[in-house]
């Protein structure tokens, strides 16, 4: 069962600070100039927190910092145990989106339990650097994103219900997206809530590596407090909540550039022709994105450098049962395992292991980034992927299977510094 419950968290003083300027989106999207942006917007910007720029001691600069805008009465603590309610509105190829998440601690569980299911990979090294930072911080800056099945979708229609008259905090970013945020006061309707989660698996979309962190600091904790009880801070993961029906729940894709290829074009045809069919070059990356998006499964675009545009496709007399009988029904039938086992691994005889050690692989969520790290030289080869349904990723999931590492982009991110999770009684 997944226990669900409010927390008291720890927010910006909307009068000492104006929230628009003290936000971020998560630590693993800021790019190096986003960083520098960040830490000129404003000097109480949570990247200072979130990933800071002093080298071997940016964790405990991080902890000076929350502890001075502590003492600053800069971050205050909640006075009551909450929900908090959380809504995104944002527009996408011309359409207009609204999504509501509810933030709230989580009980931590072990994956082979059932209750937490992933969906992706996770490195070693970005779960090394957030647990450095919260022994150090002892805080849970951003939620993890989790997904809840809500047949009928009455749950999201209730969250959607249970907001107060006046936000706490409203404003829109840079990029257009509005965000919406509420307190909740932990009282029958927010019981509701937690009732209505108690029977449900919750899988994570987006934030695995921290989820992951979350778990083993618990361990950390749990092995060294004598007084360990099940109720204590470090127990429970700081989520984001979503109903896998909500209308504004949009994903991406994740597309992907590879560096160091040394593969002449006229070689590179030749030994897909063994895999996929090559349905037609196109003048420029619009073109090749709606063909893709018209496509049949088992499609992806492509562009090497120097061009051009293509559309593959999986032949029709690939059995995937046997070219792929080592991995689960699921994942056999995901554009992304096809792309990383038939065409990156037997194509063009890139190892699983290379992807990780020798980072041969550059993740853009915006095609057009993808695009020019080849036209500028940072990549060799860009690969262009349709999304994943959410049906699809469920089914992966349920199963106690993983995706490729960033194999999935839920757009938009939610933003850091909304409110936080503090790990100390």
């Amino acid at each position: 069962m997944a226990e669900v419950l409010p927390f008291k968290g720890v927010l910006y003083n909307r009068d000492k600070v104006a929230i628009k300027d003290v936000v971020a989106p998560p630590y693993d999207v800021i790019s190096p100039e986003e960083q520098e942006r960040l830490y000129t917007r404003h000097p109480y910007n949570i990247v200072r927190l979130i990933l800071n720029k002093n080298g071997n001691d940016r964790y405990t600069r991080a902890r000076e910092y929350l502890h001075h805008w502590l003492e600053q009465g800069i971050l205050k603590w909640d006075t009551l145990e909450r929900f908090y309610l959380y809504r995104q509105t944002f527009v996408f190829s011309g359409e207009k989106y609204e999504r509501w998440a509810f933030l709230c601690r989580v009980k931590i569980e072990e994956f082979s339990k059932g209750v937490i299911l992933p969906h992706e990979m996770t490195l070693s090294a970005p779960k090394e650097d957030r647990l450095k930072l919260m022994r150090e911080c002892k805080m849970q800056f951003s939620p993890v994103f989790g997904l809840f099945p809500d047949r009928g979708g009455e749950l999201y229609r209730f969250i959607k219900r249970s907001t107060l008259p006046e936000p706490l905090f409203q404003f829109t970013d840079e990029k257009g997206i509005s965000h919406t945020f509420w307190p909740m006061r932990y009282n029958e309707r927010a019981n509701t809530i937690s009732k209505g989660l108690a029977d449900r698996t919750i899988l994570i979309a987006d934030g695995h590596h921290r989820y992951e962190t979350a778990l083993m600091y618990r361990d950390e904790c749990s092995m060294s407090d004598p007084e360990h009880h099940p109720q204590k801070p470090y127990n429970f993961v700081f989520m984001a909540l979503v109903s896998m029906e909500d209308p504004g729940l949009l994903v991406l894709p994740t597309h992907r550039v590879i560096s160091g290829l040394d593969l002449p074009t006229t070689t590179l045809w030749e030994r897909a022709r063994r895999y996929f069919e090559r349905k037609g070059d196109f003048t420029t990356l619009s073109n090749l994105l709606k063909a893709l998006e018209n496509a049949p499964h088992y499609a992806f675009g492509l562009y090497p450098q120097g061009g051009p545009f293509s559309l593959l496709v999986l032949k029709n007399d690939i059995d995937l049962d046997v070219e792929l009988a080592y991995l689960a029904p699921s994942l056999r039938d995901l554009d992304i395992v096809i792309l990383h086992s038939l065409f990156i691994e037997r194509v063009l005889n890139i190892a699983p292991q290379e992807i990780e050690k020798e980072g041969r692989l550059i993740y853009q969520k915006d095609p057009g980034q993808a695009l020019r790290d080849v036209q500028e030289g940072r990549g060799t080869l860009a690969l262009f992927l349709k999304a994943p349904s959410i049906a699809r990723i469920e089914k992966v999931a349920r199963e106690g299977e993983t995706m490729p590492q960033k194999s999935t982009f839920f757009y938009p991110k939610l933003l850091t510094g909304l409110v936080m999770y503090p790990l100390w009684d």
